[in-house]
């Protein structure tokens, strides 16, 4: 299995690096608008969110009430599973009669096909035991709403694993004959991967749920860690 872990305790280290994010964000909205890198479009204006109205939806957003909310949902779900053994892209199936069952780490098509076909019967090889909450007001849904098969992902913008994943459930819901959606949850757990969430968190506020998985889309074909700033891009 291939997933990145990290303990869902903030300790000291984390808590600075969420000051630190917050006070970029902060220095981000204060600008006049959101610079572009040459003449090349920012990800938001890709998908029609213009600089003004993603600067005022960030200076708005309350960030720390979203990664609270965020960090509470993670430690609900993931209550079941070992923290050395949490880590992103981490999964909820929920099929017929209300079966559930867990995917950790970025899987093959194949095996995640055969799960949710598994589902759709009411039948799973492990059954999960954490404690999914369902729904969230953050929730966005891709595919179609009354689908008997619901995906739930835990996911980062700047995890790799989650940019191999992110095609893979697509592809899965899209084959599956309205039968399959699947839930984008937020966990962030990369250096800049919170601010990209905020901006996406933003842009469905604006333009709403299709815009919000165009947009995804576009961070995780970024996709830039570690040290090297994003906010430009935007």
């Amino acid at each position: 299995m291939e997933n990145e872990t990290k303990k869902l305790q903030l300790t000291t280290p984390q808590a600075i690096l969420v000051v630190g994010i917050l006070i970029t964000i902060a220095i981000f909205v204060t600008q006049k608008g959101i610079p572009s890198s040459g003449s090349s479009k920012t990800l938001s204006e890709q998908v029609r969110v213009s600089k003004d109205e993603l600067t005022a939806c960030l200076k708005d957003i309350d960030a720390q009430t979203l990664n609270t909310n965020i960090q509470t949902s993670v430690s609900r779900a993931m209550k079941a599973v070992p923290e050395g053994e949490r880590g992103t892209p981490y999964s909820i199936v929920i099929g017929k009669d209300g079966v559930k069952t867990d995917i950790r780490g970025a899987e093959s098509y194949e095996y995640i096909k055969a799960v949710t076909d598994g589902a759709l019967i009411g039948k799973v090889a492990t059954a999960y035991k954490g404690d999914i909450p369902l729904p969230e007001s953050t929730d966005h849904i891709y595919g179609n709403p009354n689908a008997q098969v619901t995906i739930i992902e835990y996911s980062d913008y700047e995890c790799p694993f989650c940019k191999r994943i992110h095609s893979t459930l697509k592809k899965v819901v899209d084959e599956s004959n309205g039968n399959v959606n699947w839930i984008y949850r937020h966990w962030p757990l990369h250096q800049h991967s919170f601010e990209k969430l905020v901006a996406a968190e933003c842009v469905a506020q604006i333009k709403g749920n299709d815009a919000f998985w165009k947009y995804s889309d576009l961070l995780f074909g970024l996709l830039k860690t570690g040290d090297e700033p994003v906010t430009e891009q935007l």
